[in-house]
């Protein structure tokens, strides 16, 4: 899950969220809640009062009495949503205004749509691994069982005309297709009495070893962040160790993925020199 994406769920969240509070708030007693408060024998007493307009546009307050207490509840419960709804206001305009500024127009977004770009960039950038072996090419070519969950989930197109669930996976993809690297997307994997689906199953292009390749996107979600901590104990009891043969890129707010790190790791792991492609 991609930024932008994350961010277009709260925005269509918190849109839900400001028309409950708009639909309350037309039906909220008139006027605005405000209290005096006297202190008298060492106690202190407040008293509640509804704060209205009159038709000359005079403000004027009404005294709420204790048996009308429940004016007073509902008058604070306004207030109360009055400044939530603010709030959302402000959220809605930052957001609005993010994905305004990064709507299909950025850098990587050209990138990973010239799938002839990239070609033409690679033809000057050599490539150990160009010509793979006749076991390695079918492994490629061969169906797999892929992750069922949530298919609508993958919607971005890629250079091998596979779709993934985000952009920085199909700037994975893009680099893996342009070393000729071998990989399976979201292809089953049975380890420890457990089902799992990792991001990327790669072969080495010369040695044939597999790898694994996971990149953590939503570590800011509690479910999530919880999954893939035990998903990762799996793999370590049943011997995929990361920077061994588990690669792991991470992504958040804070620290955006980015192509300098995929192609760091796929130098790291599989000793290809890739190009320059920015």
């Amino acid at each position: 899950m991609t930024l932008q994406s994350i961010i277009e769920d709260m925005r269509e969240s918190l849109i839900q969220e400001k028309r409950k509070l708009e639909t309350l708030l037309r039906e909220a007693p008139i006027g605005k809640l405000i209290y005096s408060k006297n202190t008298a024998n060492g106690k202190t007493y407040y008293k509640w009062y509804v704060s209205v307009t009159d038709q000359e546009g005079r403000r004027k307050k009404i005294y709420i009495s204790r048996k009308n207490r429940n004016l007073a509840k509902e008058l604070a419960r306004k207030r109360l949503r009055t400044k939530r709804h603010q709030d959302i206001i402000c959220q809605l305009k930052a957001m609005d205004a993010f994905l305004a500024k990064n709507k299909q127009n950025s850098a990587l977004n050209d990138l990973l749509n010239t799938p002839l770009l990239v070609n033409l960039l690679e033809e000057d950038e050599p490539n150990p691994s160009a010509e793979l072996s006749e076991e390695l090419k079918k492994w490629a070519q061969e169906e797999y069982e892929t992750n069922p969950a949530f298919p609508e989930g993958r919607n971005v197109q890629t250079v091998d005309n596979i779709k993934v669930r985000s952009k920085s996976e199909a700037l994975i993809v893009m680099l893996l297709s342009t070393m000729n690297i071998p990989y399976r997307y979201e292809c089953k994997l049975e380890i420890g009495g457990h089902v799992y689906y990792p991001d990327f199953t790669i072969r080495h292009p010369i040695t044939g070893q597999i790898y694994y390749w996971e990149h953590v996107g939503g570590l800011h979600m509690q479910e999530y962040r919880s999954d893939f901590l035990q998903k990762l104990r799996v793999y370590i009891n049943n011997g995929i160790i990361p920077d061994y043969n588990l690669i792991m890129t991470f992504e958040s707010e804070g620290h955006p993925f980015d192509i300098t790190i995929a192609r760091d790791k796929i130098r790291e792991f599989f000793s290809c020199e890739v190009g320059a492609l920015y």
